[in-house]
């Protein structure tokens, strides 16, 4: 059966006894308090102040610097803005002992840190109180995060500047160690292809010399012609001979005789030529050819190398830089009031269940219990 009960009834006896508990030690728990709230001021008024230094940026995609989007070698869609890969690669380079070393030696962190360079561990103790001060992030937007808290406003945002600079410069260079890879075996490409390429002009003239052949086409088409005139010369030749031969008119016979004679020595002149163009001829067309074909991979190769000659220099930039590090107005650190609000809070917590601990305690008989 259901009982309900009366409103008007008194609460149980049980948090009768941690109110009146509670009214006893009201004092000892306000000064308590009181004490904690006073202590937390003081600490908090003597904690030094911190400005955050704070810069975001994006990472690109190392398409951007390549010579495919320089100089249009593609005709597909060159990617922006860079993937998970890439972020990453940025955020590691970021946490490097490089970058931090950097930002030591840039702006003397071991005399603002008062830290003893000359010890052994004077690097290590550096390096960890930068890395209190400093931090990188990826946001869920894709967006880097790069923030060093210092209590000089000015030095707060030059060093999130310069970090994100070095950043950015070291990642270049990785990527661009990459082009000087490619860079190097295009350079002995071109060198191998000029090489090769001087080798051949040296026996295609060298066959040249020993044929007499310069040209195959031409003086196949010259000497093509040069025959046929003379066969038709030497042919009209013998018949005007035989003509005067049959009128036996002397000196019309030794003149075209004598004609017949140099054009026969023509003859055997353009066919010694004949043989040796048919001889030469197969193998000045073959390295005519193979030149013309190292030529062209070697003007590829030259252009190539060219581009990224050009890449490798000049102003690159792996980023884009969505906010600029600038000289922060308010303070960062330490927000006075949550601390004191919040220790004096957890002050009077603990005085609270200290004060009804104590009081618990005191209604056993201890030494009893520990006979």
């Amino acid at each position: 059966m259901h009982v309900s009960r009366n409103p008007t009834s008194p609460p149980p006896d049980n948090l009768l006894g941690v109110l009146r508990t509670l009214w006893r030690w009201r004092k000892p728990i306000l000064l308590t308090t009181a004490a904690g709230a006073i202590l937390s001021i003081v600490v908090s008024l003597l904690l030094p102040v911190y400005y955050t230094g704070y810069t975001s940026f994006v990472a690109l995609s190392p398409e951007q610097i390549s010579i495919e989007s320089t100089f249009g070698n593609t005709g597909q869609r060159v990617q922006f803005y860079g993937t998970g890969d890439d972020i990453d690669r940025l955020l590691s380079v970021a946490e490097s002992n490089e970058v931090i070393d950097f930002l030591v030696d840039s702006f003397n962190l071991y005399s603002v840190y008062e830290i003893d360079s000359t010890t052994a561990k004077g690097p290590v103790r550096v390096a960890e109180e930068l890395l209190s001060h400093y931090d990188i992030e990826r946001n869920p937007r894709d967006v880097i995060e790069l923030t060093i808290e210092d209590k000089d406003p000015l030095r707060a945002a030059d060093m999130a500047r310069a970090a994100r600079r070095r950043v950015d410069e070291i990642n270049l260079a990785l990527i661009r160690s990459t082009h000087r890879r490619n860079a190097a075996g295009l350079l002995r490409e071109v060198e191998d292809g000029q090489r090769r390429l001087d080798e051949l002009n040296e026996r295609l003239s060298q066959i040249r010399q020993e044929s007499g052949v310069y040209n195959t086409e031409t003086q196949s088409e010259v000497l093509a012609t040069t025959s046929s005139s003379v066969d038709q010369r030497i042919a009209l030749t013998e018949a005007r001979l035989e003509e005067f031969r049959s009128r036996g008119t002397r000196d019309s016979i030794v003149k075209l005789s004598v004609d017949l004679s140099g054009l026969r020595r023509s003859r055997e002149a353009i066919d010694q030529q004949l043989e040796r163009l048919n001889a030469s001829i197969g193998r000045i067309d073959n390295m005519q050819e193979e030149r013309l074909r190292t030529n062209d991979e070697l003007t590829q190769s030259r252009t190539r190398l060219k581009q990224y000659e050009t890449i490798l220099v000049g102003e690159r930039s792996t980023m884009e830089v969505i906010e600029e590090a600038t000289v922060p107005l308010v303070k960062s650190f330490p927000i006075r009031w949550l601390i004191v609000v919040g220790v004096t809070m957890v002050t009077f917590i603990l005085a609270v269940v200290g004060a009804l601990l104590i009081d618990s305690g005191r209604r056993y008989d201890w030494g009893r219990i520990t006979r």
